[in-house]
């Protein structure tokens, strides 16, 4: 069974691979010593062990990030034993018969897809194989939750699907055995991957965006509480002492549930105990936001509460079936988690049916004046199994897709070069490709100067001078044509990248990049990566000056066209001076892994601390110092050293790897 991700420059899929470890310890539950389940996440692992000992079943994980690399691998198992029996299963499968039908042709080395959940499904088919005499007799009939062709008819003019019933949802959860508390999943303990954990399954929001939108998996069903702290207690043991820092939660809407505060009080007393877990990357509930700020607050700023809304409008909001939190509540929520330390996480997606150029910025500069601690602005993946591989509803909003490189996610096996494509929507009878160039830009400018946090004292400096932070965001996008020459530079090299990485088709970026010139620039970091993620990493580890003295100018020049009278003005220069002398030692070092850590000085007439820590509406010359200079140390903390040390060992050093630790 395997799990595979691509990791020729980097480990892109970074999580231990608990799905293959919930089927493989079903499976391992219903046949026993019967038959023997191995494990795979790397590539080049699976590959060994096909040519060493080939198995009668390879089952592969199928999602957008791998399912090239899957089908690949399924090929290179058919050439070493023709009469493997190869599976796959996942998110990356449509729900169309004859959208299904045409996945299937395209992939002419899987036998067989299982739809939907899988652990039931896999065992009843494996027991399928295990009775039949001849592996081929298993294709002349139905399995309920598998998918696949017939094989007499894959190569004729009218090939035929055969599909069964939807498997029904284990209500048990229970019912499968732990992987992590079997030990099947001990071998991914190995300082390079993240610990997965899921408390339950399902979704009751019907969003068209996501494949758990899809009515199958409307009701929740739950992992035991038990069991939850068996696992916590387990993972927080291995993964401490391998130094790792961090942890994912696979749940949909995680805090929607009362039961969901004894789970983080399970993670903080592991946190406490044993430093782990120090970060988690959790959704959270989509409505109940008061909900899950209770649930969660004893984890403090270890969770970030997840402010999801993909969009603000109200009509765009119907066309995907998404009922968003009241605007007055939402703001509410922020500013109560704001007052008690905690950071959250809002989200929004270009492209959405019905969303204008107008209405997806003003959404933007909602979010942001909501007080949010950071806003992703995702491209929307026109992904299988979603609405949005459905041709009709395409064509009712005239949506455009076009085809780019999952990030960083390729490589050569077997002596073959690998690329995993996806679809993202360019164009709506709404929004124009010159919108989406536009909104692109911004999300950078979003991305590097909002979230986090990096230039917190020049917000609220420009904030004191009556400027909303959506609007001193827009000062500083729409001011860029006069901005430092470092940032002009990153500017134009994503917005370039943004438009070149874009094709017409599969087929395009695989001939193009096969090329022995072009698969280089992969390797160099010049294409290839998470263009956001990678020009935020090149902001703040070779531009951050740069991003400083333009953000102190804009407020500069927003000074000027105040009508105060000179002396005033020539002080609040120098203090815009101090803020960007301030913010620049804050920054240093920050994304350079030979930064050298030693403490920098600097010293002010100002008590810039004093005023962080002051409300809004009080001037920094307030905190005048009346008698010396303050002198002011910037240094690492133990704890931010030890997460700097997990994230460059983990991965890297490179631009591609500064890129993934700006995502963790």
């Amino acid at each position: 069974m395997c799990d595979l991700t691509h990791n020729t420059i980097i480990l892109v899929s970074d999580t231990i691979p608990i799905n293959i470890g919930f089927i493989g310890s079903y499976i391992k539950k219903c046949y026993g010593d019967s038959i023997e389940v191995t494990l795979f996440k790397y590539p080049e692992e699976v590959i060994e062990a096909l040519k060493n000992n080939a198995p009668d079943v390879l089952a592969l994980s199928n999602y957008s990030w791998n399912s090239n690399l899957s089908e690949h691998v399924a090929g290179i198992a058919k050439k070493i034993n023709p009469n493997i029996i190869t599976v796959q299963g996942g998110t990356n499968f449509p729900h169309e018969s004859e959208l299904q039908l045409d996945f299937l042709l395209s992939r002419p080395n899987t036998d067989i897809f299982v739809e939907l959940e899988a652990e039931v499904v896999f065992s009843e088919l494996i027991g399928h194989i295990i009775n039949s005499q001849e592996n081929k007799d298993i294709f002349y009939s139905k399995i309920n939750g598998c998918a696949f062709i017939n094989p007499e008819t894959r190569f004729s003019q009218n090939p035929i699907l055969v599909k069964g019933d939807p498997p029904k949802r284990l209500k048990e959860l229970d019912d499968i055995p732990s992987p992590y508390l079997s030990g099947m999943l001990d071998v991914f303990f190995d300082g390079k991957l993240t610990p997965f954990i899921e408390t339950n399954r399902g979704c009751p929001f019907k969003c068209s965006f996501c494949h758990t939108g899809n009515n199958y998996f409307n009701k929740i069903n739950m992992f035991s509480i038990e069991r939850i702290i068996d696992e916590v207690d387990y993972i927080s043991r291995k993964a401490s002492s391998l130094g790792i820092v961090n942890l994912h939660l696979a749940d949909t809407n995680f805090g929607m549930y009362a039961r969901d505060s004894e789970i983080c009080k399970t993670l903080y007393s592991a946190h406490k105990k044993v430093g782990w877990p120090r970060q988690i990357m959790a959704t959270t509930g989509k409505n109940n936001k008061k909900r899950v700020i209770d649930i969660t607050k004893i984890m403090g700023n270890i969770f970030s509460v997840n402010m999801s809304v993909q969009s603000m409008d109200k009509k765009v909001l119907s066309n995907i079936n998404r009922d968003n939190i009241k605007l007055d509540d939402y703001v509410a929520v922020n500013s109560h988690l704001n007052e008690v330390g905690r950071s959250t996480k809002g989200e929004l997606i270009i492209g959405l049916p019905g969303e204008t150029n107008e209405s997806f910025v003003q959404g933007v500069k909602q979010v942001i004046d909501a007080g949010v601690s950071s806003v992703t602005i995702y491209s929307l993946m026109m992904l299988h199994g979603t609405m949005f591989k459905n041709p009709d509803y395409r064509k009712q909003y005239g949506m455009v897709g076009k085809f780019r490189l999952v990030p960083l996610n390729f490589g050569e096996y077997f002596g073959t070069r690998i690329f995993d494509i996806e679809e993202t929507c360019i164009k709506t009878k709404d929004m124009s490709f010159e919108n989406y160039l536009s909104i692109r830009g911004l999300s950078l400018v979003v991305e590097v100067i909002n979230n986090s946090r990096p230039f917190a004292s020049l917000f609220k400096y420009a904030k004191f001078l009556g400027i909303k932070p959506s609007q001193f965001i827009m000062e500083v996008y729409n001011s860029l044509d006069s901005t430092t020459e470092t940032v002009k530079k990153i500017i134009k090299g994503f917005m370039k990248e943004t438009s070149d990485e874009l094709w017409n088709s599969e087929k395009e970026i695989i001939d193009y990049y096969r090329k022995d010139e072009n698969y280089s620039k992969l390797f160099t970091g010049e294409v290839g990566g998470n263009l956001i993620y990678k020009y935020k990493a090149m902001s703040l580890s070779r531009g951050a000056e740069g991003w400083v003295n333009h953000i102190g100018k804009v407020i500069k020049n927003i000074v000027k066209q105040t009508t105060i009278n000179n002396t005033t003005r020539k002080e609040i220069f120098n203090q815009i001076e101090d803020i960007v002398e301030y913010e620049k030692n804050k920054l240093d070092g920050v994304l350079n892994a030979d930064a050298d850590l030693n403490p920098i000085k600097m010293k002010t007439n100002y008590d810039i601390k004093s005023w962080l820590q002051a409300d809004d509406s009080v001037p920094l010359s307030k905190f005048r110092t009346k008698r010396s200079p303050i002198v002011y140390e910037f240094e690492y903390t133990k704890e931010q050293i030890l997460d700097r040390e997990d994230y460059f060992k983990r991965y890297g050093k490179n631009i591609n790897a500064l890129s993934k630790i700006v995502t963790r």
